[in-house]
């Protein structure tokens, strides 16, 4: 792989890390995961076996958005950090960190999911983000 391959990587774990924090911040002040309410639709129908969500849970949903969103975003703005000076001067546990902190989220949240029947959020939300780790599969072998 070539410097040139491995900066592109840098760029894109950086662009992923901003979009997710924007992300995050959308999630915190509109108090949903998307505009088009397709997520809270699959939740209602999980759960309550409803198309839309019933007025108290819209309200608690949009409530655990709010810290739910601001922890992502804090989150994703360290990743930056993290893949803006230690990642791409190839630190170990730059790439280390990143690596088990996404897998450990994506290991216990779908637990949780399975758990507790959301299996939607699997597909929607855990698969996606798992474009956020391309750049981890891509520049292993810079940190061997």
């Amino acid at each position: 792989m070539t410097d040139e391959n491995f900066n592109f990587w840098v760029s894109y774990l950086k662009f992923i890390s901003l979009f997710f924090a924007v992300m995050g911040v959308m999630w915190a002040v509109v108090g949903s995961f998307d505009p088009f309410g397709i997520y809270d639709s699959y939740f209602a129908n999980a759960f309550w076996e409803i198309d839309t969500l019933p007025k108290d849970a819209k309200i608690a949903t949009q409530f655990l958005l709010g810290p739910f969103g601001a922890t992502s975003a804090g989150y994703f703005i360290l990743q930056y950090f993290i893949a803006k000076y230690a990642f791409a001067k190839r630190e170990l546990w730059a790439y280390n960190a990143i690596l088990f902190a996404f897998f450990f989220w994506f290991i216990l949240d779908s637990a949780m999911c399975l758990y507790y029947g959301g299996y939607f959020n699997i597909l929607m939300a855990n698969v996606t983000s798992l474009m956020a780790m391309l750049p981890i599969v891509f520049t292993r072998k810079y940190f061997v």
